[in-house]
């Protein structure tokens, strides 16, 4: 027993040292969890809970089973009244962040913070001002996060901590990315790399090069100093032997020879790549050969290209790879039409557009699965937090009764009256955790609402047989459907990333009714859309109405104003409109006789209710029918009552 001790012992220790990370030993974790069904003492039971939270937390694959064995140290270290440890906190901050829960996360690093100060453990500080500048730039907060950053930068010259500076570099330059910056996240990019060269870690150095790399390549267009940054990586992995990294860099630098149209380098770094492939990653290989044809296409030595389309399919088709079989696919049929034969052309456009459609179908459908397995998850957790409460609210009615029985009956009651006290506090709590839940369900609910209707636009450009529109449309689409699923994840987004769905909505719009109406977009100065927050499609959902109900049954141009002012307490986000009205827009669709009900209207209001019950605001929303000199319908006049939240 003692020698199994001491064994486990220093298998926490040792991944305790090198820093846990998914992927390492998988049998010394198996052999960590089989430890847990032994008889260990408390403390090195709780380590070793520790250890295993640490080791799951990083995939978001695992993070429920790093969250299960986190809240099994706090129990552990509350039953057995033992220390908490600082990194037992840590590593609840870091499934917080991981959580979409940022602001809580920095809360809980305070105290960890404070004891590294005690303990003088100036590496760990600053490794920890490191994630707090990430939590606070992940929270939307990116100026604080660049200041943060900049300040550990200083912590760690002073105390000669080579390792950190690079981290923080990365972390400065994903901002600015965030942002926008080009200039800015290069030149962050590149103190990334000089400091990596400073702090002599071949690992970092090499992955600096590589994030420098892509930079010049999908940023600058710059393909020649992104090969050369790439290559100077591939050769720092060359020298480790890791044939994983040598597949990839090699595929990334034959891509640019690629961009650059430098053909036969290109070709020789595909093969290279194809040397260190390796049999359990098929997608790989099926990328590679695919990408192999394409430059034999541009050589225009379209026997060769056949070939590696042919190998390509067979990979992709062994593993079902959607995504690859379609733009495979697509380049094979703009091949045939090079070629001339378009008969060919046809069968493959065909084989791409149903391998597209699956792609998408896939992926909408995993959302919304994910959605669901997220709500029923969340759902579950907090039922038994209520049913846990219950049962801790019963066995402190038993022992407190056990305890104060000889006491008067006065005080025994004050006791009695102050856990009820207490059981509705958090009885409030869960309810506030449920509310927030219905609202998120509420944001699920938008995104197939608009999705539908917007689908509706692009059949339209189809039966038209308009390919140039239809394809115009379709990329607007794809980059509306990709603004929407990034911001839906969040429950508040900021204004620019709000006002950017808006604009390609708009555009779309416009494509689609041609000169039926134009819109404006007016924003105050003073509003800074970066900080200031607004819930994810608020404003969306009252655009689409005046467009649908207003500007659409509108004989003449119609125009659209989008205006936003700050005032003293709030932001006043004003959708006009010089339609038909309300009253008409009702008559005209009673006409219709459609059964058809918007829910777009509906779910905001309740997403308004929701929100001014939760976070305590004080959101509305004012409708004024427009008049003009005669009393007639000229318009709509939609007024958003925003509180200023960042």
């Amino acid at each position: 027993m003692i020698n199994r001790l001491v064994f486990i012992l220093l298998l926490i220790c040792q991944f305790v040292a090198m820093g846990l990370g998914y992927g390492q030993d998988k049998q010394s974790i198996n052999m960590l969890e089989k430890s847990l069904d032994t008889d260990l003492n408390d403390t090195t039971r709780l380590n070793t809970l520790i250890a295993l939270a640490d080791y799951y937390k990083n995939p978001k694959t695992t993070l429920l089973v790093a969250k299960d064995y986190s809240q099994r140290a706090f129990e552990l270290a509350d039953k057995k009244k033992l220390k908490v440890p600082y990194k037992l906190i840590w590593i609840k901050a870091e499934l917080l962040t991981a959580s979409d829960m940022p602001n809580k996360a920095i809360d809980e690093m305070k105290p960890v913070i404070e004891e590294l100060k005690k303990l003088n453990r100036s590496q760990e500080i600053a490794e920890a001002q490191n994630f707090i500048a990430y939590s606070t730039f992940y929270s939307g907060q990116f100026r604080q996060g660049i200041e943060i950053y900049h300040n550990n930068i200083e912590y760690a010259r002073k105390n000669q901590l080579k390792q950190i500076i690079p981290q923080a570099w990365l972390g400065i330059a994903t901002i600015y990315n965030k942002l926008k910056n080009k200039e800015e996240e290069k030149a962050a990019l590149s103190m990334y790399l000089e400091e990596s060269k400073t702090a002599g870690d071949s690992n970092i150095i090499a992955k600096a090069y590589r994030r420098l790399g892509l930079f010049y390549s999908s940023v600058d267009s710059n393909f020649v100093a992104s090969i050369d940054c790439l290559k100077n990586s591939l050769g720092i992995y060359k020298s480790q032997n890791d044939s994983s990294q040598i597949q990839l860099l090699s595929n990334s630098v034959a891509w640019n020879f690629y961009l650059n149209k430098q053909f036969d380098s290109s070709l020789f770094y595909y093969k290279q790549s194809l040397d260190f492939a390796t049999a359990d990653n098929p997608t790989r290989i099926a990328n590679t050969y695919g990408n192999i044809a394409n430059v034999y296409r541009n050589k225009k030595d379209y026997d060769q290209a056949q070939h590696f389309y042919g190998l390509a399919e067979e990979y992709c088709i062994k593993t079902h790879d959607l995504y690859d079989l379609s733009w495979i696919n697509k380049d094979m049929s703009d091949m045939y039409i090079t070629m001339g034969d378009y008969k060919k052309a046809y069968q493959h456009y065909v084989f791409y557009k149903n391998y597209s459609d699956s792609l998408v179908n896939t992926k909408y459908d995993a959302g919304l699965a994910d959605a669901r397995t997220r709500y029923e998850t969340e759902t579950k957790e907090k039922t038994l937090e209520l049913l846990n409460l219950k049962l801790a609210q019963h066995e402190y009615l038993i022992y407190g009764f056990g305890a104060f029985i000889g006491f008067a009956l006065i005080i025994g009651f004050l006791f009695f009256r102050q856990a009820r006290v207490n059981a509705k506090r958090k009885m409030s709590e869960m309810s506030l955790r449920l509310s927030e839940i219905t609202q998120a369900n509420l944001r699920q609910q938008m995104n197939p609402h608009f999705i539908f209707n917007t689908l509706n636009s692009i059949q339209y450009y189809m039966y038209q047989h308009d390919k140039l529109a239809t394809n115009n449309y379709l990329t607007k689409f794809s980059s509306l459907i990709r603004k929407i699923l990034e911001n839906s994840q969040a429950m508040f987004v900021s204004i620019k990333d709000e006002l950017d769905v808006i604009q390609l909505y708009l555009e779309l719009e416009t494509l689609r009714f041609k000169d039926k109406f134009r819109y404006e977009i007016t924003i105050d100065d003073e509003i800074d859309t970066l900080s200031y927050k607004v819930p994810t499609m608020l404003i969306q959902p009252y655009v689409e109405n005046a467009i649908c109900h207003g500007l659409m049954n509108k004989d003449e141009n119609g125009l659209l104003k989008l205006e936003m002012s700050l005032k003293e307490i709030f932001i006043l986000c004003v959708i006009e409109d010089n339609g038909v009205g309300r009253v008409a827009a009702l008559e005209i669709k009673k006409l219709k006789s459609t059964s058809h009900q918007s829910l777009g209207i509906k779910i905001t209001e309740s997403r308004i209710d929701l929100s001014n019950a939760v976070y305590g605001t004080d959101m509305k929303v004012v409708i004024v029918d427009l008049k003009d000199e005669n009393n007639q319908a000229c318009g709509t006049r939609v007024e958003l009552f925003l509180p200023i939240m960042s």
